[in-house]
């Protein structure tokens, strides 16, 4: 992942936007394994939103839990998690808590079903970003260089102290 946020050991999963950082339990403290994945990739796809990194739309700006554009932040964020666990072959273990949570968000926004289609589209650019499949073209600095974005940065797994073995 190009310019990858801190992380941190913590008793719970979050990102912190402010401190560009990821708090994440010990993979321990988790019931298997791919739940540590599924929600470090949730984590990771929030900070994709990072004036650093993809610069989503009211991402910076303080938003209340449940409002119309939290829930579409999680939305991105939960399906960000589910396209890396398809990637990392992790997604049938993972599947029916993404989609349980999915849904609580979903039925927040079905006010305005363009809001899912954007936030899917979102969802897609954040899992290109992270596994370093982006061009220039595609970030919204123009220069990515003076947003300390190194390009040649691909995923690495091994640099977010994610180790796991793809059952085939």
């Amino acid at each position: 992942m190009p310019n990858p946020p801190a992380f941190e050991q913590s008793d719970k999963a979050w990102y912190s936007p402010s401190n560009d950082l990821v708090g994440m339990p010990a993979r321990g403290l988790f019931h298997s394994s791919e739940e540590y994945y599924a929600s470090a990739f949730h984590e990771l796809a929030h900070s994709t939103g990072h004036v650093k990194r993809l610069h989503r739309e009211n991402f910076d700006n303080p938003v209340s839990f449940g409002s119309e554009s939290y829930s579409k932040e999680e939305l991105i964020a939960e399906m960000t998690a589910a396209m890396l666990c398809r990637i990392a072959g992790i997604e049938q273990k993972t599947l029916e808590n993404s989609a349980a949570y999915l849904k609580t968000w979903i039925a927040r926004l079905k006010s305005d079903s363009r809001l899912l289609v954007s936030a899917a589209s979102q969802a897609q650019k954040a899992a290109d970003f992270i596994q370093g499949n982006l061009t220039a073209r595609e970030l919204p600095c123009a220069r990515p260089q003076l947003c300390g974005i190194n390009l040649s940065q691909g995923f690495q797994l091994d640099e977010l102290q994610l180790h796991f073995v793809t059952a085939h």
